[in-house]
């Protein structure tokens, strides 16, 4: 059986060290740091480390060999991954299973860019897509939204930036359009890009956008609507022209 490793400085990993433990190459150890799936420390000079518990809880959710990995010191628990998709436990409404999976969520805006996009955004896409061709019911859609809606908001201001705010954003939804998670996920990036955020959800009635929209067009300040709908053009139009009139 071979030895256990031992990061050179006694306590955090670097990319190669983890790499050499997991019996990969160093550009997979980026890869998923790069995509969020393993959690890192950056060093005064920028560089990238690991914590010995960091690299277990990945190893766990990705049932990688922890025998090169020194054993965790008893009182620091890694609970076991949910043996489901994020997909799956939206569908099954299971919260507590949702909750393991997007928890702790990134650091740094970019990975969370990367995470609200290819985890979370995958998941809801494929659940839309599955309603459209009738394999589940609205409800089911309904509810994995507030799932997601719910847990993205507590995990929300952990990455809010603090400081002088560079703006303020306006954002939602045209009328007929009922989805507001959407716009939620991009409010969330963009306050942890240091911008004030009035988040006016789904279904908004344009004269009732625009006047919040009014209040807030200064110098330096910008609105954003979104919408899921075919030939919801002429209705963004309409609301962007009454604004700007």
């Amino acid at each position: 059986m071979a030895s256990t490793l031992r990061p050179r400085d006694g306590r955090l990993w670097t990319s190669a060290e983890a790499a050499r433990a997991f019996r990969v190459g160093v550009s997979s150890v980026k890869r998923w740091t790069d995509e969020a799936e393993l959690e890192s420390v950056r060093t005064p000079g920028g560089h990238r480390r690991y914590t010995l518990k960091a690299l277990h809880r990945f190893a766990a959710a990705r049932r990688l060999p922890t025998d090169l990995l020194p054993p965790l010191e008893s009182d620091i628990h890694v609970p076991k991954p949910p043996d489901i998709t994020l997909f799956e436990a939206l569908v099954r409404g299971d919260a507590d299973a949702v909750r393991c999976l997007v928890t702790p969520a990134p650091d740094g805006l970019a990975k969370r860019a990367t995470f609200l996009d290819r985890v979370i955004g995958d998941a809801m896409r494929e659940i839309g897509d599955r309603w459209e061709r009738g394999e589940i019911d609205v409800a089911a859609e309904h509810r994995a939204s507030g799932i997601v809606l719910r847990i993205v908001g507590r995990l929300g201001p952990r990455f809010v930036r603090r400081g002088r705010s560079r703006g303020t954003v306006v954002l939602g939804a045209p009328p007929g359009e009922r989805h507001g998670l959407p716009v939620a996920l991009l409010a969330d990036l963009l306050r942890g890009s240091g911008w004030e955020i009035h988040d006016l959800g789904a279904d908004v009635p344009a004269a009732d956008f625009a006047r919040i929209a009014s209040l807030n067009m200064t110098s330096g300040r910008a609105l954003r609507t979104s919408s899921t709908l075919c030939g919801a053009n002429a209705s963004i139009a309409a609301r962007v022209e009454s604004i700007t009139s």
